[in-house]
């Protein structure tokens, strides 16, 4: 079951979900707050990015509690995995459009790689299937 978010945490992490906006955030955020923020971010797909931010930040700079740094070294590990199958998707999307070009068909790719390209400046921010 999801956590539910105070206005505060709801607050934070629209912040940590924005791509151009600052990683920083309170001191006085504890680390069940940050848990039940990354299960959101999670549930609303932006967690690419907020744990990018949890990363500027510094994993030193975060409460002190053993659930935290072993929920982030599991969910760094799905976002490194979900960024290898975006790069391996967008190695066979170049394939097959060279093919394709080669043969005079017209195609386009929609969506995934095209989102992560253009509308983020960092393309892990915005993994794709």
């Amino acid at each position: 079951m999801l956590p539910e978010l105070s206005p505060a945490q709801e607050k934070l992490l629209i912040n940590l979900a924005d791509p151009e906006a600052p990683s920083d955030w309170g001191k006085d955020v504890s680390a069940g707050d940050l848990l039940a923020l990354l299960a959101n971010a999670e549930f609303h797909g932006v967690l690419p990015i907020v744990l990018r931010k949890f990363r500027e930040r510094g994993d030193a700079n975060l409460p002190k509690d053993a659930r935290l740094p072993q929920k982030l070294t599991e969910l760094r590990d799905q976002m490194t995995t979900a960024t290898g199958q975006s790069m391996l998707l967008q190695y066979h999307g170049d394939r097959i459009m060279k093919a394709l070009a080669a043969k005079g068909v017209p195609a386009r790719i929609v969506k995934g790689p095209v989102f992560a390209s253009r509308l983020y400046r960092q393309l892990a921010d915005r993994p794709f299937t």
